[in-house]
């Protein structure tokens, strides 16, 4: 590497970063590059602001704007800062958008690096033209190619013409927040954390299934945490006015920002719950195991890594209303179970998906190679 300070840059897709993906993978791999290795951290693409997260968690990271982030001023950008960027991350493979930059990058700085990381679903990733002379050489131009989730990894490697590494979305502290987990006085909450409301996430499948069991575990709970598309909020209303007697069961707490108080969600509940049709690895995966949650998941294309193998949690079919009727009927009465899985699920949470030890890993990738199994 030079004697100048080195650089990374997280170049969005159109039509930029939102604040979420600031404390997610994306902000998250320039922020530990910069704390953990002195790189001068970047997050370049359109504004697709207000970012409160930005001055919050992590102010070392400087936010470039593109003024016409599907145009001409991409490449423009890439010429104007290359010298700047010696590692480039891209997040996804969408050819249209960054042949053109990638090309010019690759011109310009031969020795630098080039970090493709995919958060990638199977839908998504079979609608890909992989096979086409354009998309060989944009997968020719990466240096390092890594999937979230070890299905997606498999998958990919068996067709693409490329190594493809398992890098996992981790946790991280910001805060540098109390971690530890008091199993004997979590309660008795079922947690979901994301987007709720949003048609792939098939929250109304959470809220039915439970409202089947309720009557027969009447000291559960069930939490919605994040922003409530109105459409569901709606949904809700109407359901409890036929079951009155789960209003006070029924939570939707909203938007949670603070990183303590969200992590107190994980901590406090003994089981999160993920019943979406379609997921990459999303991040709150790692913080529930973190909180040391029983994982129950539909059966996703990270459905295996979420439960470790079963060892953590279980996996019913995707869409399977009854399946999961049946999975928490069994599961809510079972304290040990849930006791036993929620201590591996921290302890696995740790052992796999820690981001510094995934930033050391990748740092080593790209600069040393060596044994990448």
């Amino acid at each position: 590497m030079r004697d100048k300070v080195p650089g990374i840059c997280c170049l969005a897709t159109s039509p930029g970063w939102v604040d979420a993906q600031l404390t997610k993978n994306c902000g998250i791999v320039p922020l530990l590059f910069h704390k953990m290795y002195g790189f001068r951290a970047i997050m370049a693409g359109g504004n697709s602001g207000p970012y409160p997260s930005h001055d919050r968690y992590l102010p070392e990271v400087e936010m470039d704007f593109i003024a016409d982030p599907d145009g001409p001023d991409v490449v423009r950008y890439i010429e104007e800062r290359a010298s700047d960027i010696d590692v480039l991350v891209l997040h996804g493979p969408q050819e249209y958008y960054y042949a053109a930059p990638l090309e010019r990058y690759r011109a310009l700085r031969p020795d630098g690096r080039v970090y493709l990381e995919l958060d990638a679903n199977g839908v998504w990733m079979e609608r890909l033209p992989w096979n086409t002379p354009s998309f060989r050489r944009f997968l020719a131009h990466c240096d390092v190619v890594g999937a979230s989730c070890r299905r997606i990894q498999r998958y990919l490697a068996a067709k693409w013409p490329c190594r493809v590494e398992y890098i996992p979305n981790g946790f991280y502290n910001f805060d540098g927040i109390d971690l530890a987990v008091d199993f004997a006085v979590k309660e008795n909450r079922i947690v979901t954390v994301g987007r709720i409301g949003s048609p792939e996430k098939r929250h109304e499948l959470l809220l039915s299934a439970f409202a089947a069991v309720a009557d027969a575990f009447p000291s559960w709970t069930l939490r919605f945490v994040g922003n409530v598309e109105p459409a569901f909020e709606e949904l809700v209303r109407t359901f409890l006015t036929k079951r009155p007697d789960l209003e006070k069961r029924v939570v939707l707490t909203g938007l949670i920002r603070d990183k303590e108080r969200l992590f107190e969600e994980y901590r406090r509940a003994k089981v999160f719950a993920l019943t979406s049709f379609k997921e990459g690895m999303p991040n709150v995966v790692a913080e529930a195991l973190f909180g040391g949650c029983y994982m129950v998941s539909s059966d996703v294309d990270a459905s295996s890594d979420m439960v470790d193998g079963g060892a953590c949690g279980e996996i019913f079919p995707i869409d399977d209303e009854a399946a999961l009727t049946t999975l928490l009927s069994r599961l809510l009465g079972d304290e040990a179970r849930i006791w036993q899985g929620g201590e591996r699920a921290m302890a696995y949470g740790r052992e796999t998906f820690d981001f510094t030890r995934i930033i050391r890993r990748l740092h080593y990738l790209l600069w040393e190679g060596g044994d990448r199994a």
